[in-house]
């Protein structure tokens, strides 16, 4: 299973849809078994994220991020999760690591990250973790591994 995460980014009043998770939701669709936490919804992600992931056979946790109040939320979750279920892979997308990188692979919870649109990135990253394809050819993503980072950006357009 596929977890898809979009941290809380706005008071629950002000609730919007998380189209990002959305949109890779879309090409998961009929390929793979995936669920959304929503954590504008959702007011222990936490807590519904480990249910999930006691309960399925989680293959990677993907988490939407963006600077300000939704990076507070995806440090805090991912680094619950890092904790508490490690084997679990956790990739972040979206804004905060396409524009900082680095920064976004330097988190010890983070073992991947997604540069610009991850639709197709995310398929190959799922391809890559089970061994589909060599690590090589399912650019598009840097990826960080015992603590060392390899840029693979050959689907970089």
């Amino acid at each position: 299973m596929i977890l898809l995460f979009h941290p809380r980014a706005t008071r629950p009043r002000n609730c919007r849809l998380p189209l990002a998770v959305l949109a890779l939701a879309a090409v998961l669709e009929g390929r793979e078994e995936y669920e959304i936490v929503d954590g504008n919804l959702e007011e222990k992600p936490v807590e519904a994220l480990l249910k999930l992931i006691d309960a399925h056979p989680v293959q990677l946790l993907g988490v939407s991020t963006m600077p300000g109040p939704q990076m507070v939320s995806a440090m805090e979750v991912s680094r619950e999760i890092r904790k508490l279920r490690p084997h679990v892979k956790i990739v972040w997308g979206g804004y905060f690591p396409s524009i900082y990188p680095d920064a976004a692979l330097n988190a010890r919870y983070v073992d991947f990250i997604v540069r610009g649109q991850g639709e197709d990135t995310l398929l190959e990253l799922i391809d890559a973790l089970r061994g589909n394809r060599p690590w090589i050819q399912s650019a598009g993503f840097p990826t960080k591994m015992r603590s060392v980072c390899i840029a693979a950006m050959l689907n970089v357009r």
